[in-house]
């Protein structure tokens, strides 16, 4: 981590651009009746060369950012300081993009919402979403972190690859076209993530022998500690506003899943089984039973392809006490039995972890 003090100690100063910024913006509010003189005196051309944009100079700037903002296409991962003072503009990308304060505070309005960052504080945002960000002083330092979505998915799905409840609600947020789709992650005081976030943003500035990769897997620790502690997590779309115990109910559906039903789940968070029915179905889009079946199938398989545990053994340590109905289910489900399944595992290794899986079918 040599240097990590020194780069952050840099960016502290403000660069050409923010320098610019800067002085629009103090004259826009200490002084606007001077507002069109400097105005006037400003180089166009000196502008466009710079990428620089003033609202009253070109009313539109890029509204639309698809994932060719990021230069080099073989990168997945690109790191960004925010520009202080830069003016707010409505936009959308094609990209996951994620806020993170390191010193300060920032505003961002996602969907007409205002939400306010602090130290620490980190925003994911999903593609497709209008929002604004603003840095307004020169002590707050803002980075973002832009991930392809192919990328994001990749490394956040192969993280759920054991935690198919959890996996469900997430991509429900994240990959629907729902507006408002962000995770606000609230939590100064975790070092540890802190920490790992700060050589992830300084590997992606040194770009160092090696750096892509490096960036990859650092963001793929980021999002594990950040799982570690889903109560700092404001997850903001109506469907998680209005049911705020789903993500533990998935959680303890996921931890007891060889035992669970339905009525003992119900009886465990007050609801009635009805009423608890209806609430997974809407927070996830599926049904209990289906959830509790394709954790169970999916287990199963990762038995089938990384132990040597027979099929009896497999069938009762998922959680069904009928070999027959569990051997008929999954070959109905993966569309091949058992033995065909486990003979794909040599192929199937060399698959990364998060397409390992077959697909499960769905039953009607």
């Amino acid at each position: 981590m040599y240097g990590m003090d020194e780069f952050f100690e840099s960016v502290k100063e403000l660069n050409e651009e923010e320098l610019f910024y800067k002085e629009y913006y103090r004259i826009k509010k200490e002084s606007p009746e001077k507002l069109g003189e400097y105005l006037e005196m400003l180089d166009r051309e000196m502008m466009q060369e710079k990428g620089l944009w003033l609202p009253e100079i070109r009313q539109t700037s890029a509204s639309y950012f698809t994932e060719y903002f990021v230069e080099d296409i073989r990168k997945n991962v690109e790191i960004s300081i925010h520009n202080r003072y830069t003016p707010l503009f409505l936009h959308k990308h094609a990209f996951f993009e994620m806020v993170y304060v390191y010193s300060g505070q920032c505003e961002n309005t996602i969907d007409g919402n205002k939400i306010v960052m602090n130290k620490g504080d980190i925003c994911i945002i999903a593609p497709d979403v209008s929002h604004t960000m603003g840095v307004f002083d020169d002590d707050s330092i803002v980075f973002n972190i832009i991930i392809r979505r192919t990328t994001f998915r990749e490394i956040f799905e192969g993280i759920f690859i054991d935690d198919t409840a959890l996996s469900l609600f997430f991509n429900r947020i994240l990959y629907s076209n729902t507006t408002n789709s962000h995770i606000l992650f609230v939590s100064e005081d975790y070092e540890s993530l802190h920490s790992i976030i700060k050589f992830l943003i300084c590997e992606g500035s040194k770009k160092e022998k090696y750096y892509k990769p490096a960036m990859e897997n650092l963001l793929r620790t980021v999002f594990c500690l950040m799982l570690r502690r889903q109560e700092c997590m404001v997850v903001s779309s109506s469907l998680i506003t209005e049911d705020p115990e789903i993500l533990h109910i998935l959680r303890y559906i996921q931890d007891n899943y060889k035992t669970v039903n339905l009525n003992d789940l119900s009886v465990k968070f007050k609801y009635s089984p009805d009423y608890m029915g209806k609430l997974i179905k809407k927070n996830t889009g599926t049904t209990f039973i289906k959830i509790l079946r394709d954790i169970k199938f999916k287990k199963a398989c990762n038995m089938l392809l990384n132990t040597n545990l027979n099929v009896i053994d497999i069938c009762y340590e998922v959680g069904y006490e009928s070999v027959e109905y569990f051997t008929r289910s999954f070959k109905k489900l993966c569309g091949m039995t058992t033995t065909e399944y486990r003979k794909q595992a040599s192929n199937l290794k060399n698959i990364p972890p998060s397409q390992r899986s077959i697909e499960l079918n769905t039953i009607t």
